[in-house]
């Protein structure tokens, strides 16, 4: 019998493994990012961004800082449970699987990193 792995995505992001190759990862290769992205799409002043795939939240936290309100949405229970602790008045988390669509509209939505290309 064949282990089916069509889902794979949904456990990935929760193994140590995961953690172990993304931990070098930081706020200041994330910041000069999405400085650098935000500038390049002119984005409205206190504009809405959906940070689809958003992981821990880092980017979101750092658009959120630049007066964005920003929600961060991710598969991954672990990671949102994590993200939730920096959530204010413009900026939330919430689990939310991304072949699904999203009940709310945005001036930009954000699909960053090593979140893009999973699916067919």
């Amino acid at each position: 019998m064949t282990k089916d792995t069509t889902q794979w995505f949904a456990s990935w992001f929760d193994t140590p493994y995961y953690h172990q190759l993304y931990k070098d990862r930081d706020h200041t290769e994330a910041q000069a990012f999405m400085d650098n992205l935000t500038n390049y799409l002119n984005l409205p002043e206190h504009g809405k961004i959906l940070d689809l795939a958003c992981g821990k939240g880092r980017h979101s936290i750092y658009l959120n800082s630049l007066g964005y309100d920003v929600t961060g949405a991710d598969l991954s229970e672990n990671s949102i449970a994590y993200a939730k602790q920096f959530e204010n008045e413009t900026l939330h988390f919430k689990v939310h699987d991304m072949c699904q669509p999203y009940g709310e509209q945005f001036d930009a939505v954000f699909n960053l990193f090593t979140s893009f290309g999973y699916f067919p």
